[in-house]
């Protein structure tokens, strides 16, 4: 992010440039889903499924922070923020948050600075994310509870990303991670 106009916060500077960063655009979401999710009332928890990834290049986040706590402190209800190793897929914490949820959104970050790192990253993720689902439709407990895939993807493989994730029902695309980025996910999600 380039530096504030003088006199303008940091902070009033990222949400300023929010609305439009990482080029944010729901895909697809039934009807539904969508209505439910922007209704949650204050007592539902949405549960964050994020990958651990390295931060974006050129972050200003803190390096020991999370690159998607900006994220979840951009959600409009309570959240249960737990990320998950590429490795090691889905576990039985995984599991054990999905009974709480009012809303499960689920993050699949394969920019290139990603798979740069891990070629296998954005097919570990699927998976991850496949298996969340089914697991909430196994839950009788889960029934309306609108399920989110928010695909962060760039470069040549982003239509192809893109494509491999057409069986989820409500897909939210960027193309990038930044903390401004995520605001505007969230925006787009929320309608806000």
């Amino acid at each position: 992010m380039a530096s504030p106009s003088p006199g303008v916060s940091n902070l009033t500077a990222l949400l300023q440039s929010a609305s439009t960063a990482g080029g944010a655009t729901f895909v697809r979401c039934p009807a539904e889903s969508l209505s439910r999710l922007r209704s949650l009332n204050e007592a539902e928890i949405i549960t964050l499924f994020t990958p651990f990834v390295p931060h974006p290049p050129s972050t200003d986040l803190a390096k020991n922070m999370d690159p998607f706590e900006p994220l979840g402190r951009s959600l409009p209800r309570q959240v249960r923020h737990v990320p998950y190793r590429l490795d090691h897929g889905m576990t039985q914490t995984h599991t054990d948050f999905l009974p709480a949820s009012g809303a499960i959104i689920i993050v699949i970050c394969s920019t290139e600075n990603v798979t740069m790192h891990n070629p296998q990253a954005f097919e570990q993720q699927v998976r991850f994310a496949r298996d969340v689902v089914k697991k909430a439709e196994e839950n009788k407990a889960l029934p309306s509870v609108p399920v989110v895939l928010l695909l962060v993807s760039n470069g040549p493989s982003k239509s192809s990303h893109e494509a491999a994730v057409r069986d989820f029902p409500a897909l939210v695309t960027a193309n990038d991670y930044t903390p401004a980025a995520l605001a505007n996910a969230v925006r787009v999600m929320f309608g806000k």
